[in-house]
């Protein structure tokens, strides 16, 4: 069993509209949190635990920054401090109480994003690619998985399931063989399938354009970002892009990102595309939940894996290194010029 995403990153609590007048409760690698805004409307993230009696902050209010505990009325600042226990009156100090473990937390790209490790980060989190910039077309979905992060970013990043979950919308069975280079970083994991051939399918017949053949990379970033790249020709790109921010052991939230430039039919394109994505993820929603389900039947995963299995394997490696003391960067896929991969592989492979 790989061990669990490392906790010295940023991950996603909750999409930015959502942190308003009221608390919101969300949970991140299996701690409960209390999202709110403090007096200047920045982002809060506090253990969801009144020191009284263990009521939950987010079932409070919010009130002048702070938020307060519907049970007794106790009133925590955005560093954690209780400021104020109505029961005591205002002429009484408040005790020395122990601050609430208090987390930082940053509004970017139209998200709440929480650093869950210990101290404070060294940078900020993950920029989703040409999101807002000119000429580039987005829409977002956010969905819940009965699945691990682990699970969850193995499928975004396996070719092979399309077609049998999504059978005809992606690909269909194709005797071809084609190649994929898999080249593993400190920080991420890169797929470049070479010759990929145009696919007999719905998403092909509708959205690639013919006697274009497509450039397709598939990346892993660490800790829990997956991104699919296919460009068709030098104006037009899709970019698929899911942080999956680890809920349990078995259940993660995942935030997809899809950006795409096509020209002046972008918008019918996404007329089209934006129904059919959700339409494909909530297969894949429904095909991990069986595999979720499975693992608790048997008590635990016993699994085999070949060499077309192209991330799971990488995925295991990086998570199981020691935390660095800074935070693990997000970058481009491509890295820097001249850096060398750790492995570097071609599998032959069939869809």
């Amino acid at each position: 069993m790989p061990g669990p995403p490392p906790r010295r990153s940023w991950y996603i609590a909750a999409r930015a509209r959502d942190v308003g007048p009221k608390p919101v409760a969300t949970t991140v690698l299996g701690e409960p949190l209390v999202l709110f805004r403090d007096a200047d409307e920045r982002p809060t993230a506090l253990r969801d635990r009144c020191l009284h009696r263990n009521m939950a902050l987010s079932a409070g209010r919010v009130v002048g920054g702070c938020v307060e505990c519907p049970y007794h009325g106790w009133r925590y600042d955005s560093r954690g401090r209780c400021v104020q226990v109505p029961s005591l009156g205002v002429d009484r100090a408040i005790p020395a109480f122990p601050p609430l473990p208090a987390y930082p937390a940053v509004e970017s790209d139209g998200y709440v994003w929480v650093f869950m490790g210990d101290g404070a980060p060294a940078a900020g989190p993950f920029r989703f690619p040409f999101l807002g910039e000119a000429g580039w077309t987005t829409f977002r979905m956010r969905t819940r998985f009965a699945a691990s992060a682990l699970a969850c970013l193995e499928n975004f990043l396996d070719c092979p399931h399309t077609v049998f979950v999504h059978r005809g919308w992606f690909r269909t069975r194709d005797p071809r063989q084609l190649r994929a280079r898999v080249r593993r970083y400190a920080d991420r994991v890169e797929a470049d399938f070479i010759d990929e051939p145009r696919a007999r399918s719905i998403v092909h017949a509708l959205f690639v354009p013919a006697g274009q053949p497509p450039t397709h990379r598939d990346c892993f970033l660490v800790p829990t970002i997956s991104r699919v790249d296919y460009r068709f020709g030098p104006t037009r790109h899709f970019i698929i892009t899911s942080q999956c921010t680890p809920v349990s052991e078995d259940e993660t939230m995942v935030y997809t990102v899809i950006t795409f430039r096509f020209g002046r039919v972008a918008p019918l394109v996404r007329l089209l595309f934006e129904p059919l994505s959700r339409w494909i993820i909530r297969q894949d929603v429904a095909i991990l939940s069986g595999q979720t389900a499975q693992l608790r039947r048997f008590g635990g995963p016993r699994f085999t894996s070949v060499e077309t299995d192209l991330f799971a394997g990488h995925i295991r490696a990086l998570w199981g290194r020691p935390e660095p003391g800074a935070p693990l960067p997000s970058p481009e896929p491509g890295g820097p010029e001249g850096e060398r991969p750790e492995v570097d592989t071609h599998v032959a492979i069939r869809f």
